[in-house]
């Protein structure tokens, strides 16, 4: 199983409605190959959503890659299974003590490897097992009318693609 694990700076993307991509965020990697996703909080979350970092932002299982119909190359991603926590998920170096010295002391930003070291793997596992109750995205039938459940908006460019609702901020992005 491929899980794409990374941190995130901020709130938003994806929203309730389960739509990963809705404001472009990682980019081209959302059309990687993989199983799940979890979005972990970052060390240097943006100042307003200080309450995601170091903590389980949000899980999807099965993904089912979307055309954007609004002129981005990237595929959107809806999941059979989503659950959204943002600041209200669990810390992870409490509950998940290998996976955070695995994503935050080795200095990753993502990760999608299919071979995890053994005990990160039984962590990522229980992660993605804690969800397999939860409903779908709820834009996950709305494959040919997404468009209703995003809102328009201007984004200035940047090497994230999107990810800040047109906010002028400065940030230094650390390439893989």
């Amino acid at each position: 199983m491929k899980v794409l694990i990374y941190k995130r700076t901020h709130k938003g993307d994806p929203k309730k409605e389960g739509i990963f991509g809705n404001q472009d965020c990682m980019g081209r990697i959302r059309n990687w190959n993989y199983d799940a996703v979890i979005g972990i909080g970052g060390k240097t979350a943006w100042k307003e959503d200080l309450d995601i970092k170091y903590k389980i932002n949000w899980i999807g299982l099965e993904p089912k890659k979307i055309k954007s119909n609004d002129g981005r190359k990237c595929d959107k991603v809806v999941f059979s299974h989503f659950e959204l926590y943002e600041g209200k998920g669990v810390k992870i170096k409490d509950n998940y003590p290998n996976l955070f010295k695995y994503m935050y002391e080795s200095g990753k930003r993502f990760d999608m490897s299919s071979d995890l070291p053994k005990d990160v793997y039984e962590e990522v596992k229980q992660i993605l097992d804690s969800i397999k109750d939860c409903p779908k995205s709820e834009a996950y039938d709305a494959v040919e009318n997404i468009a209703t459940f995003e809102t328009k908006k201007t984004f200035s460019s940047s090497k994230c693609g999107g990810c800040f609702g047109g906010k002028e901020i400065e940030m230094t992005i650390q390439e893989c």
